[in-house]
């Protein structure tokens, strides 16, 4: 869908964040950045980025403004070497490639989405060989492994500031609400949907915010070629009909004048929400809670009791990671790192000593079962 490209956006600035934060239009920027930060650090930096733009910007904040930079670049790296061996990115790049240069999309993380665990593996190990990760975590969803996340971290640039750099890689693009919307590994093709869609996602985890309907403003630009109808299938398709809707309300809003152009979106979206309400509400009305092994809301956590090693350990595959019984419990030996799998934040310390028996206890190639 065309638009006309004599319409504008509102600019984003000081005083669109003072609206969308709900501040009297004569607030000191120190309290447009202090409330933002509030929501998350991310909606913080594009507030202070967007103030830069203005020329309100100070010694602090112009260093801060710098590591956020560096932290992007890293992003960039570390995103390139991952698509070379089959990964693509959730959000992210994606959406940061419809904002302006001036004003680049802040990303707390870099969250990569994979085909197969053997792909996962291998992203891991490059990363690992690349880059050095310092933290390494792991969830399994379902007991037979049916997707894992992986979650590699760095220390911030200054300790005292800066929240660590982490990149996710998982082998599932949408995980869902743990319920009545199912896992769909794959992101949709037309790059638009794929990140609304992945934006839209978010509200399982939180409520939306500034920093999201900017997303949508800079990907809903004037002038932008949208299919709307196909945007609106793909948002019924994959069981976000709802949530997208609730985010194109929140943008039409502040952005009333693009967002009348999509009137047929927000429509067909409005049907596609209802049926989706009474699918979900028919859904808990059946559902008797996770089922067991096949179940993909049955989560498994690995408590990691090696180092991360900066590429795969002798002896084994760059592309595998194995299960192993022992009495009590189940390690997970992987590329770069081995854990206990648990299912909670509690762990019996009898058997965390009994994970590192069973894994001294291993012998070298061991490949578990």
């Amino acid at each position: 869908m065309n638009q006309d490209t004599d319409l504008t956006t509102p600019p984003v600035n000081l005083a669109f964040f003072r609206q969308m934060l709900d501040l009297d239009d004569d607030a000191p920027p120190h309290d447009v950045v202090t409330v933002a930060g509030r929501t998350s650090h991310a909606l913080r930096s594009l507030v202070m980025t967007a103030a830069a733009r203005e020329g309100v910007v100070g010694t602090g904040s112009t260093d801060e403004l710098q590591r956020l930079a560096k932290r992007l670049a890293f992003y960039a790296r570390v995103q390139q070497t991952a698509e070379q061996l089959g990964a693509q990115p959730i959000k992210g790049f994606t959406l940061a490639a419809w904002y302006p240069d001036d004003l680049p999309r802040p990303m707390s993380d870099l969250d990569l989405v994979v085909p197969d665990p053997a792909c996962l593996w291998r992203v891991v190990s490059a990363l690992a060989v690349e880059y050095g990760p310092q933290e390494m975590d792991v969830t399994m969803l379902g007991y037979e492994a049916q997707h894992f996340v992986v979650n590699l971290s760095w220390p911030g640039a200054d300790p005292l500031l800066d929240r660590e750099t982490h990149v996710e890689i998982t082998t599932c693009a949408l995980t869902g609400d743990q319920g009545a919307v199912p896992l769909r590994p794959c992101l949709p093709d037309d790059p638009v949907a794929a990140g609304l869609l992945a934006v839209a996602e978010e509200r399982f985890q939180r409520p939306f915010n500034a920093k999201d309907v900017v997303d949508v403003m800079m990907t809903l630009r004037p002038g932008c070629d949208v299919d709307v109808h196909q945007l609106a299938s793909l948002a019924d398709e994959f069981h976000l009909a709802p949530e997208l809707l609730e985010l194109l309300r929140l943008w039409a809003n502040v952005d009333e004048t693009s967002a009348s152009h999509f009137h047929m979106l927000l429509m067909a979206l409005d049907l596609a929400a209802a049926r989706e309400a009474r699918r979900r509400a028919e859904w808990l009305g059946e559902d008797d809670g996770p089922a067991g092994p096949s179940d993909p809301r049955t989560l498994r956590y690995g408590m990691r009791l090696t180092s991360v090693a900066c590429g795969p350990r002798p002896g084994r595959a760059p592309d595998a990671a194995a299960q192993c019984d022992f009495e009590g419990g189940t390690l997970l030996l992987t590329p770069v790192a081995d854990f206990l799998l648990v299912t909670g934040e509690l762990v019996d310390p009898e058997l965390y000593s009994a994970a590192l028996t069973a894994l001294a206890d291993l012998r070298p190639g061991h490949r578990g079962h």
